[in-house]
C-alpha cells in the first residue's frame, strides 16, 4: 500500500538538480569511509548536453520526499547501445541514495521501473546501481562481504542497507563484482620479474611502453581499440565510442601518472594495455566535493602523500591471452608503483567468475576484499 508521506517528483528545474547532486552530502556527513565526489563531476556526468554517454542512451532522475523534505534520489536509464549489443530490452537504475526508509525506496524504484518503460517500450529488465553503466561506476557494495574503508577512485560506497532497500522491492542479485587488494612489495616484484622475464624470453617480438603525454590522443585511439576488441563478448559489456573515450580521457589527463599506461606491442602492432590511476580519494576525502576555495591548493599539496593505486583496466586483445602478457604488464606496473611510493594497488572490478584473472593476481599476493552486486528486476 503506498505510503501517503512520501512523494515522488522528477528533477526538472536547476534547483530540483542541486538538491539530487547535493543529497549524499547529508546522507553520508557521518560517514568516515565516504568520499565526496567533486559536484562538478557528478554534474558532467549527469549533463546530456556533455556528456557523449546521452547521445546513445536517455535518462529521467527523480527525489522523493517525505513530508517535504528530500530523503532519496535516483535516475532510470536506457542505453541503446546495452540493447543493441545484447539483443535485449533491458533498462538501468542509477545515482541512487536513499534514507534507510523501505517505503521512499520502493516508491523511488517504482517510479524507475515506470519510467524505464516510457523510454524503452517493452521494457521487461531493470537492472542497477549504474552510475550511469557499466563503463563508470557501478554496483552496491556488500559490506557483510567486503573490509571496511574508503573507496579507490571511482569505486562506489553505501549503507549497508541498501541491498535490503532493494530486495523490498523485488531485486536479486544478478552479478557480483569483485576487487583485489595487492600490497606493492618487493616479494610481488621480484616474483613478477621472474614471470616477466619468462614472457620476454618466449614472446621476443614485444615492445613495451608507456603513453606518450606529447602524443595523447593518438595513444588514445590505440587504448580505444584495444579496450573495445579486448572486452568483446563479456557479460555486460558496451564498447565505448570514440566520443564517449576521448572524453574520459580528457577528464583522467589531469591525474595520470604516465607510467601506469603501459602498452604491450608486437611489433607496430598494439596488442595490450594497462590503465592505473593514483588513488586520489586519498586527497579528495579532504575536500569536501569542492574545488574552491582552496581545494586546488590542498589537492597539488597532498598528491605526494597519496599511496595507493587502482588499476582500471588491463586488456589483451584474445589471440594474445595466456601468453603471460598479463604478468608482464603488472610486472611493469608494480615497478612504476614502487618507484612512485605507493603500497597497495586494486583491481577492480571483475566479475566474480573471472577466473583467469583472479588467479594470477592471488598468484603476487592478491586477494578478494570486496564485493559489490548488481541486482535486477524482471518487469
Amino acid at each position: 500500500m503506498p505510503d501517503a508521506g512520501v512523494a515522488v517528483t522528477r528533477v526538472t528545474s536547476a534547483r530540483d538538480l542541486r538538491a539530487f547532486v547535493a543529497l549524499p552530502h547529508r546522507l553520508y556527513e557521518n560517514d568516515r569511509d565516504w568520499v565526496p565526489p567533486l559536484g562538478r563531476d557528478v554534474r558532467w556526468v549527469l549533463d546530456e548536453s556533455r556528456n557523449p554517454f546521452w547521445n546513445h542512451a536517455r535518462r529521467t532522475l527523480f527525489l522523493v520526499r517525505r513530508g517535504g523534505r528530500v530523503v532519496g534520489r535516483v535516475a532510470a536509464i536506457v542505453d541503446r547501445e546495452h540493447n543493441r549489443v545484447h539483443r535485449d530490452r533491458t533498462a538501468f537504475f542509477g545515482f541512487f541514495e536513499c534514507e534507510d526508509d523501505p517505503a521512499a525506496a520502493r516508491a523511488l524504484l517504482g517510479a524507475a521501473e515506470r519510467a524505464a518503460r516510457e523510454l524503452l517500450p517493452g521494457c521487461d529488465r531493470l537492472r542497477g546501481p549504474v552510475n550511469p553503466s557499466l563503463n563508470y561506476e557501478a554496483g552496491a557494495l556488500v559490506p557483510e562481504e567486503s573490509e571496511p574503508g574508503p573507496p579507490f577512485v571511482m569505486m562506489t560506497h553505501n549503507p549497508a542497507y541498501y541491498l535490503d532497500l532493494f530486495a523490498a522491492a523485488g531485486f536479486a542479485k544478478e552479478k557480483d563484482l569483485v576487487a583485489i587488494l595487492a600490497p606493492v612489495d618487493e616479494r610481488s616484484f621480484h616474483r613478477l620479474a621472474r614471470l616477466a622475464a619468462g614472457v620476454r624470453k618466449r614472446e621476443k617480438d614485444l615492445v613495451v611502453r608507456h603513453i606518450r603525454m606529447d602524443r595523447f590522443e593518438e595513444d588514445v585511439a590505440i587504448l580505444e581499440t584495444i579496450y573495445n576488441h579486448a572486452w568483446q563478448g563479456n557479460w555486460g559489456f558496451v564498447p565505448l565510442t570514440t566520443e564517449e573515450i576521448g572524453a574520459m580521457a580528457r577528464r583522467f589527463r589531469p591525474i595520470l601518472h604516465p607510467p601506469y599506461v603501459i602498452f604491450v606491442l608486437v611489433g607496430e602492432t598494439p596488442v595490450a594495455f594497462h590503465l592505473a590511476l593514483p588513488d586520489v580519494n586519498q586527497v579528495l576525502k579532504r575536500m569536501g566535493g569542492s574545488l574552491f576555495p582552496f581545494g586546488w591548493l590542498t589537492f597539488l599539496r597532498r598528491w605526494r602523500q597519496i599511496d595507493r593505486c587502482r588499476t582500471l583496466a588491463l586488456g589483451v586483445v584474445p589471440a594474445y591471452r595466456k601468453r603471460g602478457i598479463d604478468a608482464l604488464l603488472y610486472y611493469e606496473a608494480t615497478k612504476a608503483a614502487i618507484r612512485h611510493g605507493h603500497k597497495w594497488a586494486e583491481f577492480s572490478w571483475m566479475l566474480e567468475e573471472n577466473l583467469d584473472i583472479l588467479k594470477p593476481l592471488r598468484v603476487f599476493g592478491g586477494t578478494v576484499y570486496r564485493r559489490y552486486r548488481l541486482v535486477a528486476k524482471a518487469l
